[in-house]
């Protein structure tokens, strides 16, 4: 079971490194997975599936939330650049987050995961094919 959640996906270095900065201030650590290989080959970007920032889940929504009062259009970018493994469309979406839960059911599951996050479900659903999956897959 991972330790790390995905608050972001940035398609280059540069724009993940100012919300970095505004998290580290506020003492949540960050890790930037794929950061140095786009660096290298910007173009790589696409094929990789962009930089994705990780915090530790105990800091997850604390980082969601500040990341939404400094730049509230980046929180979209969350799952804009997430492929699904199954069917390659990026038209996933977050299953435990409580704003794209559809549902009852799935806001409630989303609230309580977000105060207890030791399940082992499927974080991301292709609302193509219905796939679930986890990016550290």
């Amino acid at each position: 079971m991972s330790k790390f959640r995905t608050i972001a996906v940035f398609p280059y270095p540069a724009q993940a490194a100012v919300i970095k900065s505004k998290l580290e201030s506020e003492n949540i650590a960050v890790f930037l997975r794929d950061e140095f290989t786009i660096a290298t080959d910007p173009f790589a970007t696409n094929a990789i599936g962009g930089v994705k920032m990780d915090v530790y889940k105990e800091d997850y929504i604390k980082a969601i939330g500040l990341v939404e009062q400094s730049n509230p259009e980046i929180t979209q970018s969350i799952t804009d650049l997430v492929v699904c493994p199954n069917c390659k469309k990026r038209q996933v979406r977050e299953q435990s987050d409580v704003l794209t839960a559809t549902t009852f059911a799935e806001r409630l599951k989303a609230v309580f995961l977000s105060i207890f996050p030791f399940s082992s479900d499927k974080h991301y659903k292709c609302m193509n094919c219905s796939h679930k999956f986890d990016l550290n897959e």
